[in-house]
């Protein structure tokens, strides 16, 4: 698709852009190119493709759930903090 040097100003100014005209043709050109991309992928015959989320299958590989044991009371006892069985943690409530 070609455009106009109207039409670049006319998107230039509905864009609220202040080119010069040297920008001008450069956005046309960019421009240009950008829309002769999107006709080829247009053309690509896309019939036998079935819809994907992803381009590149992904698979998720998962831990499987095994339940373990902690440290347990025994751990804590000579962790500092630990006193009377119970975990003492700073005050945080007046």
């Amino acid at each position: 698709m070609d455009f106009s040097f109207e039409d670049m100003q006319k998107l230039a100014r509905l864009s609220r852009l202040a080119l010069s005209e040297a920008e001008l043709n450069d956005r046309k050109k960019d421009l240009e190119q950008i829309l002769s991309h999107i006709t080829s992928l247009q053309n690509l015959s896309v019939e036998n493709i079935e819809p994907m989320t992803h381009a590149v299958p992904i698979e998720l590989f998962q831990r499987s759930d095994v339940a373990m044991t902690g440290i347990g009371r025994q751990g804590l006892c000579g962790s500092a903090g630990f006193e009377e069985g119970l975990i003492k943690v700073p005050k945080i409530i007046e």
